[in-house]
Parts: structure tokens; sequence; C-alpha cells
């Protein structure tokens, strides 16, 4: 049996693999692969790790891919898989929802950053501006309070449930929206579920921690942002996509919006002329969700057991769908 793992992953889950007998192969390179490289991976591979999610998993990979069993992602996006046509050819699929603590704990602080100003304070301090004491210092970085404020959550999943934690422990008020009422969650996390229109205006900040869909995309535009406060902090770390970012620019340069933190965006690596890179109401992380290494050794060994699971015709732990016996 032989996995093909698109970049490199945690040396820990490739022990893992070979010592379920498993030959692994690597691509070698720490970037997405091109569709000849890819294609050329999985051509007679049992299971592939996707450790990015920028490799396309469609009928045309999957015709050359005829021995595939089992795609498992290093993470939880899985834009890159066409779902229907791996479970029409019974071919698992599998996420690994082991890291959504870490990426609470990145958005939250983002959001602080955001709201406070802290990367402007940090540049200000590092490149000697701080000459003089004084009352101007506190003006120039002059910001939103985050502690009893009220703090919306688009998509109460497991990390959406990670930042009402976070948010009842700064004593905010939470509100949530997600397609599926959660009545256990309301009660644990003292959350209150509102319709978007009035998560948008009551909130004081917004997490958006939806996936990407057809549905969701460019789902904050100007019609959402004009529902919400002209102070409203923004914080995304789900998937660019979600957010409009021509229309986040405008808001933030009129006064519509007070803030934003972005870890994702639409086009990624950014394009440095990307004008929301010049704001300084914009805290900015180039999508580091999940960059600590015990996670990412948790996220890696998740996948692989996975893939074992499945190479072993046993069923896997954390599956997109079922495929029928």
């Amino acid at each position: 049996m032989k996995v093909f793992i698109t970049q490199p992953l945690e040396q820990e889950a490739v022990d893992m693999l070979e010592a379920a007998g498993i030959e692994v192969t690597c691509s070698g390179v720490s970037r997405p692969l091109t569709r000849a490289e890819f294609l050329d991976g999985i051509r007679d591979a049992d299971g592939a790790i996707f450790v990015w999610h920028t490799e396309q998993l469609d009928a045309e990979a999957m015709d050359q891919a005829p021995k595939l069993r089992i795609a498992a992602r290093r993470g939880v996006g899985y834009e890159n898989f066409d779902l229907e046509e791996a479970k029409k050819r019974g071919i698992h699929v599998t996420v690994t929802p082991v890291h959504t603590h870490t990426i609470a704990d990145l958005t939250f602080g983002l959001m602080i950053n955001a709201a406070r100003k802290l990367h402007l304070a940090d540049n200000f301090v590092r490149t000697g501006q701080w000459t003089e004491a004084g009352t101007w210092v506190a003006q120039r970085f002059m910001g939103f309070d985050v502690s009893y404020k009220t703090l919306g959550v688009i998509g109460l999943g497991k990390i959406g449930k990670h930042m009402a934690k976070r948010g009842t422990g700064f004593d905010m008020e939470i509100l949530y929206n997600d397609p599926v009422r959660q009545p256990e969650a309301e009660a644990e996390l003292g959350a209150t579920w509102v319709p978007l229109d009035e998560l948008y205006a009551r909130s004081d900040f917004i997490t958006v921690n939806c996936a990407l869909t057809e549905s969701s995309r460019h789902m904050i535009g100007r019609e959402a942002i004009a529902k919400m406060k002209d102070t409203a902090v923004i914080v995304v770390s789900a998937r660019g996509g979600i957010v409009d970012e021509v229309a986040l620019y405008e808001a933030l340069t009129t006064g519509k919006l007070g803030a934003a933190g972005l870890d994702v965006f639409e086009e990624e690596p950014v394009d440095p002329n990307n004008p929301l890179l010049k704001l300084e109401n914009v805290a900015l992380s180039p999508h580091l969700g999940t960059s600590v290494q015990e996670t990412r050794v948790r996220m890696a060994t998740t996948a692989a057991a996975d893939v074992i699971r499945v190479l072993k015709a046993e069923a896997p732990a954390y599956p997109l769908f079922k495929l029928s016996a």
C-alpha cells in the first residue's frame, strides 16, 4: 500500500504510516503543487494526505488515481474536494478537527490586537518613535474595549464554540447564528441564537467561523456591513472568500467599521498591493491559525490514523460523509 503526501508532514505521522507497513512518498516541496505534480503523485496511491487546501481532487484527478481509497485533509477546509464524486467512487474523505482551540486562540488574539491597535504600538516602539512620555501616546493608539461588549459568532461549530467560551471569560454577551439551533451549547455558553441581521446590528465584535461555500461566499459584503455598528470589529480566520474585501476596505476607510483582524484572504499569498495592507485599523497575519507545533503534530497524526484505518478496511474517525457498506 502506498500513501502520497502533498507537502512535508510532521515526522510523527510519517512514522505511524511506515510502522503500519505503508510506503510513504512526499512531494518534498513546501508549496502548493502544480497540477502535473499533483496528478503524478497520486497516480498509484492508495491514500493521499492533503497538507494544504490547494490541490484539487476532482473527477480528472480521481481518474488518474484508480487505486485511491482515502483523501485525508490535514485541516478542516475541504473546498478542494469534489465530495459528490468521491462518494460516488467510494473514496473516503476525512478532516482533522483537533486544532479548533488553537485557531480560536489566534482569532481571539487577533480580535484584541485589532481593537487595541497592538500591531501599530509594537512597531511604534520598535522603530524608535516613542521619544517622550505623555497622553499623546495614548491618544495615538486609542482603541476599543473588549470586555463587557457583545460578541457575534457566525457559525457555532467547534471553533465558534471556543470563541464563545473565550468571550464569556471577558464577560461578553454572546450572540450566534448557525443553520442549526444548539440548545445544549446555548445553555453551556450562555449564548443566544439570533437572525443574522440582528447579529450584525447588535454585535460590537463579529467573528466569522463558518465554512466557505457558494452560499457563504461574500456573505460579509456591503449589504451586511451596512447593518453593523460603525464601531464594529470583524475578525476572520475561516476563509478569505467569505468577506468581500472591496466592501470591507470601503467600510474601514469611510468610518462604517471600526477595525478588522484578518488571518485569511481571498487570494493567498495576499497581493502586496492589496489596499487592506495599508490600513492602520486592520491587524493581519499570514494564515497562521494552526501554527503551533503540538497542534500540527496532533493534526498530522490524526490524518495518518484515519488513513491507516481505511487501508485496514476500518471506518475512519473523522469522515465528511459515510460510505455505505
